[in-house]
């Protein structure tokens, strides 16, 4: 991939053990835990992840809850990967509603030089990993057992082979950042 084209970025917080959601869907869980000696000096800022992305992906669950509003405020487009025709036939400024096939329609905006960002859920994120469509993927490790809830990487997917290419330690998260190799 070269430094000019798109790519489909994937950047979420998992438990300890493994987990991005507990049993009810809630990421309360996600606290700062203090570790000023810690602290890494370079951080890895989501706002400043955000200006490089172009498009927000993110299920119906997440579009149902709202969290798509502050990306349209921003400007990003939204795309909402549903399986609900009732939906699917809505219309709202900003953001596309798409069905089957949604990660070819990522793939493609990918292909056409823009940077994609899978907000979002465990779900859709499956669907993206199954397909081998996924070129960075960043995980803050949040210091916390839930011992249930919704898996990071459920089901069977292709080998992805990854390479470090990043890292920072603030508030007891590490953050890790892996390309593709």
């Amino acid at each position: 991939m070269s430094a000019s084209s798109g790519q489909i970025s994937l950047r979420l917080a998992m438990s300890l053990d493994g987990y991005i959601a507990d049993d009810q869907g809630g990421y309360d869980w996600i606290v700062p835990v203090a570790s000023p000696t810690l602290d890494t000096d370079h951080q890895l800022p989501f706002d400043e992840f955000l200006d490089g992305v172009d498009i927000v992906v993110m299920g119906r669950r997440c579009y149902d809850q709202g969290q798509h509003q502050d990306y349209v405020a921003l400007g990003k487009k939204v795309i909402v990967a549903t399986s609900t025709r009732s939906v699917l036939e809505k219309k709202e400024e900003g953001v596309d509603f798409v069905g089957n096939g949604v990660v070819e329609v990522v793939r493609a905006a990918r292909d056409q030089g823009h940077h994609c960002f899978l907000f979002g859920g465990g779900l859709l994120v499956e669907s993206f990993l199954a397909a081998d469509a996924v070129d960075m993927l960043t995980v803050g490790i949040v210091p916390v057992l839930l011992g249930s809830g919704r898996q990071l990487f459920p089901g069977e997917r292709p080998t992805l082979e990854l390479r470090l290419t990043d890292y920072a330690v603030q508030d007891g998260k590490v953050r890790l950042v892996y390309k593709r190799r």
